[in-house]
């Protein structure tokens, strides 16, 4: 009997950004852990295949880059300075939390962590927030301190190795349906390729808003509560209560 077999292909990034909005908005007092992105990921893996009716999971396919290990110089100098201070960006939450996350997923089952590299160059960019502030004149740029600005940097070479896995898992039909959790337009051309050659291909965005063009090139779209898995791990209610739990 022939078994149906489902492959994940996740992007990493984007993954994080829509787990910690749901973290953030419901579960602002409690601390996020790498562990329970870990778990999250395994159980929307699981809900995908139940849903889907797939029979066995071919492998998980998780695209980051490492995470920022400069030391910068913050755009703004501090109030009472001349010139702006320094940060080193290995002593940030944001790199500890990457750096166990990594570690985590290389030792996690069926997971294949493809890891890109991050461009020499970045800038300092205004935060969205503060740039509609800013424009809506409720903020002058007088106001503006380091908080109100990220350090934006490319990452690289993480497009090539969704290409190659993609095709290669395709054209040697190692799997009939793929989950891609994303929402970019980096996928279409791969997506494109494994519908032509029969391939599943079905999107979950995490409830995130999907490219028009991704969305045109993919046989279907699906996400689960991420909330309430999030409830599950923390043991603690969400607050405030979601509006579609009413329902």
């Amino acid at each position: 009997m022939h078994k149906h077999k489902i492959a994940f292909f996740i992007d990493g990034g984007y993954f994080i950004r829509r787990v910690r909005f749901f973290h953030r908005k419901y579960f602002p007092h409690l601390e996020l852990k790498p562990e329970h992105v870990v778990t999250i990921i395994y159980h929307l893996v699981k809900k995908h295949k139940e849903a889907l009716k797939r029979d066995e999971l071919y492998r998980i396919y998780y695209y980051d880059a490492p995470p920022l290990d400069k030391q910068l110089r913050f755009p703004l100098p501090n109030p009472g300075h001349r010139t702006p201070g320094t940060k080193n960006c290995k002593l940030e939450p944001d790199y500890l939390f990457q750096t166990e996350l990594h570690e985590k997923l290389k030792s996690s089952r069926k997971l294949a962590l493809r890891m890109g590299k991050l461009s020499n160059s970045g800038q300092w960019q205004i935060k969205d927030r503060v740039l509609k502030d800013l424009l809506s004149r409720e903020t002058q740029f007088s106001d503006l301190g380091n908080d109100d600005f990220y350090f934006s940097v490319q990452q690289k070479g993480v497009d090539t190795r969704i290409g190659v896995d993609i095709t290669t898992l395709t054209l040697n039909r190692y799997a009939d349906t793929i989950v891609l959790m994303a929402s970019d337009a980096d996928f279409v051309p791969v997506a494109k390729l494994a519908r032509t050659h029969g391939i599943d291909v079905v999107l979950d965005p995490l409830w995130g808003k999907v490219d028009a063009d991704l969305q045109t090139h993919i046989d279907g779209k699906q996400s689960f509560d991420v909330v309430g898995q999030l409830r599950h791990i923390f043991q603690h209610e969400p607050e405030p209560r979601p509006n579609w739990w009413n329902s």
